[in-house]
């Protein structure tokens, strides 16, 4: 699987590209996952296999995005580039590998999966869900939600009150 990420891709967006095999990105592109800031961590803890621990902390202890040439030089995504060569870059890779035969491209595949297995990419993925899970029974992250129900579903309301304070993302002054 292939991902292609232009503009922003946050929180579960964030999620989505992790899950694919090869991640093409914008340069400008902004990844993040802003929820950390008021609800919880990703269900999905990619951040300490992808960037590395200093890095995943950063991201994780702020909701901070990283901007596409940041995701590939730390290791979130394989590549970026400018905008206008995303989609031929993206087209180019996917022809290539066509190429392989599919039963081979599916050892090939399962042999690096094993190897961040052994590492013990699975497990940390496991006890992530769990981390998340009792986030979402922490003061803070009850009294964000039930901001969505109080004022009477406004995302916008609720996403503004999570990033005002930080001045990025939808609240960025420019």
């Amino acid at each position: 699987m292939i991902a292609q990420v232009h503009g922003y891709c946050l929180a579960g967006g964030t999620e989505l590209a992790t899950a694919c095999d090869v991640v093409y990105v914008a340069d400008d592109a902004q990844i993040g996952y802003p929820p950390v800031r008021l609800m919880s961590p990703p269900d999905m803890q990619y951040h300490p296999w992808l960037v590395g621990m200093r890095r995943a902390m950063e991201l994780m202890l702020t909701g901070d995005a990283m901007s596409g040439r940041e995701a590939a030089d730390w290791g979130y995504a394989t590549r970026s580039f400018p905008l206008a060569e995303l989609e031929a870059k993206t087209l180019d890779f996917a022809e290539r590998a066509a190429k392989v035969p599919i039963e081979l491209q599916q050892l090939n595949k399962r042999s690096v999966h094993r190897a961040m297995e052994i590492m013990g990419a699975r497990a940390a993925i496991r006890a992530g869900t769990e981390i998340q899970a009792l986030a979402f029974t922490t003061e803070a992250s009850k009294a964000y939600m039930a901001g969505f129900r109080r004022d009477g579903g406004s995302v916008k309301a609720q996403l503004d009150q999570r990033d005002t304070t930080f001045g990025d993302y939808r609240t960025k002054k420019e």
